[in-house]
């Protein structure tokens, strides 16, 4: 039949109609099933999927179906019925992995940087440890999803051509939605802090101050999300308008926007985000003008202490004392990060140590499975994460990593992004483009971020919202490494052409 096909024309539309009918089939029964269950949620599901069949073939509209709900929808998770809208954004961002794998393969047009590669070894590496320390499927299948369910974003916009003009929209896009959390931050304060007991309980009530990455009232609020997003955002406002590619007037008050919600609540981190964010975006101007590098050093110092002093004694009515005492204490003391929790976030790595050694050198190197460590209630968590309920070994990420994947796993996480990082300081010594160079530095301030990311929550190996953030910044650096390298082989082309 195949060599009838592949000889014959005629023959070739008779198999291509045979396979639409039966894929038709397959698709009528399994939606015929779907709705024989009665669960509306399986059925919703199953319709995002035969959705998500047809959106492959156009990538640019799932990207910004991606972008829109993982966004700016999260403010509707607190809705039982509407929460689902992640699983939505994990589903389209993971099938976005068919057309960029198959550009890979099979167009040299875009190419796959070395952090991505690394990305991909990644994966492949903890699907075989999975599979060698296997539990069951739906432990898999769970740890798998929360693991990789923003490579798509990222391989696609490294991999898929889209236009120029595509990127610069979702540019916009992203700055809008930087604007957008003011707003959202404000009611949050206004409205939803007094519902759970006011500014007096401080961090238990001011957690929900999370803009439009989803305000849970409940508490465990990704707040440390918004305003890791918020500070990717500043990070490139800065480094464009210190080459002067946005105007003052427009930069201050952008800035001045987007700096709103994060002393609207209390996401102490920021105190340390601000000036590593700062050092590197100007750690270049040092060697050229220290005094003009000392001034606005100064300028870092002083936020700072403004932010820190707003956390500290307007929202907590603390004392400075009295605040790292007890900061100290819950991350890297004795004490455990909440109550009823007897690791923090120091403690969670060093138990791990303790309870991995040689002696057990599978765990050790290669972990327990994806989704091992996941603590849930109720019977939903990872088999390791059952054994420890109310430890929090999956505190952060990097203790995350060391009980799913062990300690070469996590080294191979974290060199994704050590490759990420040079490899955005390669393209700002190879360019003279200044909004190229302006994009490396801002890209290399948020991977920064990234890094403090690991040792501060588990959000980045868990929580979609996240992991679409550094999609998006590694996904837009390849872009440019291969925007770079068409422009040089360009270049490089006309320059043999006139030497003939």
């Amino acid at each position: 039949m195949l060599a009838f096909a592949t000889k014959n024309s005629q023959g070739l539309k008779y198999l291509k109609f045979a396979a639409i009918l039966l894929s038709i089939s397959f698709i009528a029964v399994l939606y015929g099933l779907l709705a024989s269950l009665g669960d509306p949620i399986k059925t919703v599901l199953g319709a995002g999927l035969l959705i998500g069949l047809v959106l492959l073939f156009l990538p640019k509209q799932v990207v910004w179906l991606v972008l829109v709900i993982g966004f700016v929808f999260g403010i509707l998770s607190a809705n039982p019925l509407l929460s689902k809208l992640a699983w939505v954004v994990s589903g389209f961002s993971m099938l976005l992995m068919v057309p960029s794998l198959q550009n890979m393969m099979w167009t040299s047009k875009n190419k796959a940087p070395l952090f991505l590669k690394l990305a991909l070894l990644l994966m492949l590496y903890t699907v075989l440890v999975s599979i060698v320390q296997w539990y069951s499927a739906t432990e898999f299948v769970a740890g798998f999803k929360r693991y990789f369910q923003s490579f798509g974003l990222m391989m696609a916009l490294t991999l898929i051509a889209f236009q120029i003009k595509d990127y610069k929209q979702w540019f916009i896009f992203l700055l809008v939605v930087g604007l957008l959390q003011f707003p959202f931050a404000l009611y949050q304060l206004l409205v939803l802090v007094p519902q759970r007991g006011g500014l007096e309980l401080s961090s238990e009530t001011t957690d929900v101050i999370a803009g439009t990455f989803g305000a849970n009232l409940q508490g465990g609020s990704p707040n440390s999300v918004m305003v890791i997003y918020l500070f990717m955002v500043l990070s490139f406002l800065v480094a464009r308008w210190r080459l002067k590619l946005i105007k003052n007037n427009v930069f201050y008050m952008l800035t001045f926007i987007c700096l709103l919600p994060i002393g609207m609540g209390e996401t102490k981190i920021a105190v340390i985000m601000l000036p590593i964010v700062g050092f590197i975006l100007l750690r270049k101007d040092f060697v050229k003008s220290p005094l003009k590098f000392l001034l606005s050093i100064l300028v870092i110092a002083l936020l700072t202490s403004a932010l820190a002093h707003l956390y500290i004694t307007v929202i907590m009515g603390s004392s400075f004392g009295d605040v790292i005492n007890s900061t100290l204490r819950y991350n890297v003391g004795d004490q455990g990060y909440s109550s009823g929790q007897y690791l923090n976030r120091m403690t969670s790595v060093t138990f791990w140590f303790s309870q991995n050694n040689w002696h057990e050198p599978m765990s050790f190197l290669f972990g327990n499975g994806l989704g091992s460590s996941y603590t849930s209630e109720g019977s939903l968590g990872g088999h390791i994460g059952n054994q420890y309920i109310n430890y929090g070994i999956n505190l952060t990420a990097i203790s995350t990593l060391l009980w799913d994947v062990g300690l070469l796993g996590c080294l191979l996480f974290i060199s994704v992004f050590i490759a990420a990082w040079c490899a955005a300081g390669n393209l700002y010594n190879s360019v003279s483009e200044e909004s190229v160079k302006a994009d490396a530095l801002a890209i290399q301030a948020s991977i920064s971020l990234f890094f403090l990311s690991m040792f501060y929550s588990d959000s980045i190996v868990n929580l979609i919202s996240m992991e679409l953030i550094y999609a998006i910044v590694l996904g837009y650096l390849g872009y440019l490494l291969n925007r770079n390298d068409l422009i040089g082989n360009s270049i490089n082309t006309r320059r043999a052409r006139k030497k003939s």
